[in-house]
């Protein structure tokens, strides 16, 4: 038996990296897993790859900065899936630069992205889970949300902003059995969310750069958030609701990399 038999998921930002991942651990658990995202041909390569007879998956297209495309994907997820058990808001974009020198629009960006849309997102699926009896809401933030980064000040501000919400939640839904709780990693690999902010040609330099400043002295990977993600989706974290939870090789131990 697997830890999420019977149980639905939702996955945002599903068709790479962490959100692939995730999809791939709890559709091994047992899972009815619905994967979304932007790029349709990521879901389904994604989707093939999880299960190349399409069982227990599905794609769906869709644009966190959207509130029609989070109804449809949750109203799919519910009618296909039977209900909704698991949410987790893994969508994000980053952008580097100084507080006084970054444009502003993408203080629009990172805020609509990484934190109202997560937010919406979590108003549109409680009533799902109302309906089911309860469920786990599970956000990926970053450490970035409790440390100062000199240089990417509007992306530690949105994953603040992250946390704050998902911890009002949480205590708003704790007694309709309704779990949320936040993964914080630091700097994890084989994603492309820093591709945009430093470039794809020089993202691997980046990963080079920042590693030894883990404790541990290695970067995350993808499956290490989706081995915490399986854990708040399952019920081993029942009685855990409203935390900040370090996945980050003890990054949020060690000094801030300085300011360029």
């Amino acid at each position: 038996m697997g830890q999420l038999d019977h149980k639905t998921a939702v996955i945002t930002g599903g068709g790479t990296g962490i959100g692939r991942a995730i999809a791939k651990r709890f559709h091994g658990e047992g899972a009815y897993v619905t994967i979304a995202g932007r790029r349709e041909e990521k879901l389904v390569e994604t989707s093939r790859e999880i299960s190349p007879r399409g069982e227990r998956i599905l794609c769906v297209p869709a644009d966190m900065t959207v509130e029609e495309d989070m109804e449809h994907l949750l109203a799919a997820a519910g009618e296909k899936m039977g209900g909704i058990d698991i949410l987790v808001n893994n969508a994000g974009v980053m952008r580097f630069g100084k507080l006084d020198e970054i444009p502003p629009g993408d203080w629009d960006l990172m805020m609509k992205i990484n934190a109202w849309g997560p937010w919406r997102l979590m108003v549109h699926v409680l009533p799902y889970m109302k309906k089911a009896g309860g469920g786990s809401i599970i956000n990926i933030s970053s450490i970035a949300g409790i440390k100062a980064f000199p240089g990417a000040g509007i992306y530690c501000a949105s994953k603040a902003a992250l946390q704050v919400i998902s911890q009002i939640v949480a205590m708003e839904a704790a007694l309709e059995n309704i779990r949320v709780n936040c993964i914080l990693p630091a700097l994890v690999e084989d994603t492309e969310l820093a591709d945009p902010a430093v470039g794809e040609e020089n993202v691997r330099q980046f990963w080079d750069k920042l590693r030894p400043l883990h404790p541990m002295g290695r970067s995350g990977k993808p499956a290490d958030i989706a081995d915490a993600a399986l854990f708040f989706a399952s019920e081993q974290s029942s009685w855990i609701t409203g935390t900040l939870f370090n996945v980050d090789g003890g990054r949020h131990m060690a000094t801030n990399r300085p300011a360029e």
